[in-house]
């Protein structure tokens, strides 16, 4: 009797695993599958916490669209790259869109290639980059990577240079008007 209890414990336990691994991989795949979010605003697609660099690998299984923040501190450049890595298969459609909600707006179809996108900002702002991904069928997946960087403009040498020659030419005047 214990004999068949025990088998008929691990058989029902060996199912239970096995559906709970099925149920865990079906809501994998459902989460992948992003419904079309038509007139929602990008603010609250916006994934995470808003940092100055994003590296980001993702797989995708049917159709994918991931939004991040990116915060720009103030003057410099936002260098962005999106690459199909193209395993196992490539993408059948890769959509980059960067946008700070008010005057830019970018859009690029497919990899941005090996140099990426450069926009030059003149103040602080939070832009957000969206990726939109389809892999050639809801059974094949497909792998891209998002790098995206703030690097802030330093004051340049010159300024410096600037100033210091004025400063020279002011205690050189003063010095010869002491000589006078």
């Amino acid at each position: 009797m214990k004999g068949k209890i025990s088998r008929w414990v691990a058989i029902v336990s060996l199912t239970v695993a096995a559906l709970t691994g099925s149920m865990a991989a079906q809501a994998e795949h459902v989460q992948a599958e992003t419904p079309w979010s038509s007139g929602m605003p990008l603010e609250s697609l916006a994934g995470g916490v808003t940092s100055t660099a994003i590296n980001t690998t993702q797989l995708v299984w049917g159709t994918s669209l991931s939004v991040n923040a990116l915060a720009a501190s103030g003057r410099g450049q936002l260098s962005v790259r999106l690459t199909d890595i193209g395993w196992p298969e490539a993408l059948q459609s890769l959509s980059l869109l960067v946008t700070d909600l008010n005057g830019l707006w970018h859009k690029v179809d497919g990899s941005t290639g090996a140099n990426g996108l450069l926009f030059d900002l003149n103040g602080p702002a939070t832009l957000f980059v969206a990726v939109f991904a389809q892999s050639q069928s809801k059974y094949e997946p497909g792998l891209y990577n998002l790098q995206a960087s703030f690097s802030p403009v330093p004051l340049p040498a010159a300024a410096w240079l600037l100033l210091s020659g004025l400063g020279g030419l002011a205690a050189f005047r003063r010095k010869r008007s002491l000589d006078r």
